[in-house]
């Protein structure tokens, strides 16, 4: 959506590495591991995935030269597909 912030500024920003190491706290105790290893990895999961996002997005629009919500869309289906796999693999 147009009015929606990149997801590079520092609300959104903020919140993925929030997310992201709440996620990996989880996962890791859930595997019986450190959850403060966990929590490390998925904030530095968050700053990684949302500035790389943006820049594979950003150039696939422009490469592609197609709509932003095509790859918007594409985009999600691949995150919901990595995060099935992730939690139903390790």
């Amino acid at each position: 959506m147009p009015s929606t912030p990149a997801r590079t500024k520092p609300p959104g920003l903020i919140a993925r590495i929030l997310l992201g190491g709440l996620s990996g706290a989880a996962i890791a105790l859930a595997g019986g591991q450190s959850a403060a290893v966990g929590a490390c990895l998925g904030a530095v999961g968050g700053i990684v995935g949302a500035l790389v996002g943006y820049q594979v997005r950003t150039r696939l629009v422009q490469a592609l030269k197609v709509p932003d919500i095509v790859i918007a869309v594409l985009e999600d289906l691949v995150a919901i597909a990595g995060g099935l796999f992730s939690v139903t693999r390790f």
